[in-house]
C-alpha cells in the first residue's frame, strides 16, 4: 500500500492515515483481541468522571485512584446501599 501512495499528491491523506496505522499498530491488534467493547469503555470512563466529581478537592492522586476503585468494585455498591438505608 505504501508503494501505491507514495509520490501521488492526491493520496496524501491516505499517506498520512497509513503512516498513523503503523504507529499505532499494535495498539490496534491488542483493541481488536481484547474482549472490552465500547459501551464497555464509555462506562467505565463515565465511571471516572463520576469519582473526579467526588474526589474534587483532594489534592493527592492516590485519593483520586482510592475513589474510583470505591465506584468501580462491588464494595463501592455495597457503600451506596448502605447509605440509602
Amino acid at each position: 500500500m505504501r508503494e501505491a501512495v507514495t509520490n501521488q499528491p492526491l493520496l496524501t491523506p491516505i499517506a498520512k492515515a497509513l503512516t498513523t496505522l503503523e504507529r499505532h499498530a499494535e495498539q490496534v491488534v491488542r483493541r481488536w483481541i481484547s474482549d472490552l467493547t465500547n459501551a464497555r469503555l464509555e462506562g467505565m470512563n463515565g465511571l471516572f468522571h463520576a469519582a473526579r466529581s467526588r474526589a474534587r478537592g483532594y489534592r493527592n492522586e492516590a485519593n483520586f485512584i482510592a475513589m474510583i476503585y470505591l465506584i468501580g468494585s462491588p464494595v463501592g455498591r455495597l457503600l451506596d446501599q448502605a447509605k440509602s438505608t
